[in-house]
């Protein structure tokens, strides 16, 4: 009563002040503004409950947008590698984006449970300018607090932050953490232009409501909802392509081009169930009367009705979050624990050296080749290095379709789909790789094709007709699912030579590559003369064999591939924290307006006569269903993206199916571990209103 006197007595004062001159003084309006900042802090004050968690959450936002902002214009960043850089400038802006939907998201939460506030407001005589002004100085409040601190915070963990990506990307020296102004005013900008958004919102959303509206704010969606059998339709449709686009996909690039277009058909189909399909099955239950007309079905099966409608779309954005948060997490997991085996994979050897046959004959090849393997040996000597392990394969590539038994190659006019990626290669250097003993007759060639075994007897190739048989992969040889691709081995180099010629002569337009060879070795001696050695070697290639040759020393390489992977799991990890703080908050605030809307319904159903008891265990049937029916879809997306995620690795060289499921179980398990916690602590925020 005494604060309701204060404002009427404030409101007198306004008004005759008003009335003595048409402008106020200066002094006045420094009054009545501190009383309007005065205000919007007790305000903020009382409503604590809602505004903590928010400011929290706003302040963590922030503070991670400025810490990857700062590491964009770190100067050991921007020298060490030319990835980071760009990988990091991704990472700010999904976070700047989802930081604009998530403050505004999560305001109009606050603003629903404030419309009744002000509403009282108007009632008591405050004018909608003066109830504008405490929307202005609690925006504004909130906005700088959230600001600063988030600054703060960001400049405090900024330290730790960079210490566990130095451990990630294996770095031989520390990134030195400094503060950056760049950063802090990228900060500002963003951020003073999301709040006056959320101010812009609260306005409009206050000014176009009648008082009387405004008293009912708190209250508003009491209507029961209506299904939609279309709707639901079509949610199920989107949802069913999406999956349909993950199952059917069966190599890399095909999954680079349809990954996006399945995750927008999968997001939209999960909003229309949820809002709409939702609703229709549960009214289709409230319809059969053998479920519905029971004691703890009647209640449970009415109250989520109008739980669905009031929160279908923050259940659906904890639903994608959640897949993002998996998905990211395990993904950046995946790749970082298999970074050795990858490097592996794309490195048989310590040392490996392609030199392509440009415009050259067979015989200057052989030279070529001859040469090569002399200048390897040669420079080893000259380091004390002994050459182990030495593997040699010369090989033409090809590139065409399968037409039944026939290889057609391709030209210049192709216009299809991806080709078949064709190798072929003598035996003597397929028997030497694989450690066989195979023997060809005069026709014959062994096939190996991606696709399975080849057993079709025979094969179409140069003009010439082959009787096959089924090879295998070569040694170590891995197949990354990017491509179709076919081995073709045949007698000797000759055989080659002799199919090239017919392309030659008979298809002039077609695309071929040249007749190349690839060396791999290792080498045993100290580590400094390794070191140099592959100095060295770079220096051979790049100046003896200058625009023919690709020479790569695996430890040159080592530190690159840690630091983009370390990189990778840095921002995987860093973005799925982002969409748990997001899912967190949603979460909170839908229990919390749940928990006022309900508190009257108790009370009614208590009035009406029913169990304490009953009321209770329904209503805790209900908030189970409403906290995991997210988890239990997320779950069910992630695995229906499983094939088309696995994909989209092997571009990554992760051909470790095994190791991608035990980082996907282990995430899925974590998050479900630390959403059942959310769950227990905002439970308890809810009965505690409830009673």
């Amino acid at each position: 009563m005494r604060f309701t006197g204060a404002i009427k007595a404030r409101r007198n004062s306004w008004s005759a002040s008003a009335s003595r001159s048409p402008c106020l003084p200066d002094g006045v309006r420094d009054v009545t503004n501190r009383f309007f900042s005065s205000l919007a802090i007790r305000n903020i004050r009382s409503n604590s409950q809602l505004y903590i968690p928010y400011g929290i959450s706003a302040v963590a936002v922030i503070a991670m947008f400025y810490m990857m902002m700062s590491l964009i214009g770190n100067d050991f960043v921007q020298g060490r590698s030319s990835t980071l850089p760009s990988l990091f400038a991704f990472g700010a802006l999904v976070i700047g984006v989802f930081s604009a939907i998530f403050i505004l998201y999560t305001n109009s939460f606050l603003i629903k449970r404030r419309l009744k506030e002000f509403g009282l407001y108007g009632v008591l005589g405050l004018e909608r300018k003066h109830i504008i002004k405490i929307l202005f100085f609690e925006t504004l409040f909130t906005g700088a607090a959230s600001i600063v601190l988030g600054l703060l915070a960001g400049q405090i963990f900024g330290r730790l932050v960079f210490m566990l990506l130095n451990y990630l990307m294996r770095l031989p020296g520390e990134i030195t953490y400094t503060s950056s102004l760049s950063a802090a005013a990228a900060v500002l900008a963003l951020f003073t232009i999301i709040f006056a958004a959320a101010f812009l919102y609260n306005l409009l959303r206050f000014t176009i409501a009648k008082p009387v509206r405004l008293l009912k704010g708190g209250n508003e969606g009491e209507k029961e909802p209506k299904g939609s059998l279309l709707l639901f339709l079509l949610g199920l449709g989107l949802v069913g392509g999406g999956y349909w686009i993950s199952l059917t996909i069966d190599n890399a690039l095909d999954a680079l081009v349809w990954f996006f277009g399945a995750v927008l058909l999968v997001i939209a189909g999960t909003y229309l169930l949820f809002m709409s399909g939702s609703i229709f099955v549960l009214k289709a239950l409230k319809n059969n009367d053998r479920i519905y007309y029971r004691p703890g079905a009647f209640i449970s099966i009415s109250g989520m009705i109008y739980r669905m409608k009031q929160n279908a779309a923050g259940l659906a954005n904890i639903t994608v979050l959640a897949c993002m948060v998996i998905i990211a997490v395990a993904t950046t997991v995946a790749l970082y624990a298999g970074a050795e085996e990858t490097l592996n994979n794309r490195f048989p050897a310590e040392n490996n050296w392609t030199v392509y046959g440009e415009e050259m004959s067979l015989e200057e090849v052989q030279a070529l080749y001859e040469q090569a393997l002399t200048e390897l040996e040669t420079e080893a000597a000259a380091l004390d290095l002994e050459v182990v392990n030495l593997q040699s394969l010369r090989y033409q590539m090809l590139f065409g379709s399968l037409n039944g038994t026939a290889f057609e190659i391709m030209d210049s006019g192709f216009t299809g789909s991806l080709p078949l990626f064709t190798q072929i290669m003598p035996l003597e250097d397929y028997n030497r790789m694989n450690g066989t003993s195979h023997t060809l007759a005069e026709g014959e060639m062994l096939v190996n094709h991606s696709a399975g075994p080849y057993e079709k007897g025979e094969l179409e190739v140069g003009g010439k007709v082959y009787s096959t048989q089924p090879a295998d992969s070569l040694e170590g040889e891995v197949d990354q699912g990017i491509t179709e691709t076919m081995t073709l081995v045949v007698a000797d180099l000759a055989e080659i030579d002799a199919i090239m010629s017919h392309y030659r002569e008979n298809s002039p337009g077609a695309i071929t590559d040249t007749l190349s060879f690839m060396l791999m070795w290792d080498t045993e001696g100290e580590e400094a003369q390794e070191t140099a050695y592959v100095q060295r070697m770079e220096q051979v290639a790049r100046y003896n064999y200058e625009n023919i040759s690709n020479y790569e020393g695996r430890e040159r390489y080592r530190a690159e591939w840690y630091s983009t992977n370390g990189g990778f799991l840095f921002l995987g990890v860093f973005l799925g924290l982002l969409f748990t703080i997001g899912a967190m908050l949603i979460t909170y605030f839908k229990q919390v307006s749940e928990g006022f809307d309900d508190r009257r319904k108790f009370q009614i159903m208590q009035k009406v006569g029913l169990d304490k008891d009953m009321i209770k265990d329904s209503t805790r049937h209900q908030l189970v269903w409403m906290f995991f029916l997210p988890l239990v879809t997320a779950s069910v997306h992630v695995l229906f993206a499983y094939p088309i995620v696995r994909q989209l690795l092997l571009m990554f060289g992760i051909t470790n199916e095994a190791l991608w499921l035990w980082s996907l179980a282990g995430v899925i398990v974590a998050f479900a571990l630390l959403y059942y916690l959310i769950y227990r602590i905002t439970s308890r925020v809810y009965y505690r209103i409830v009673q």
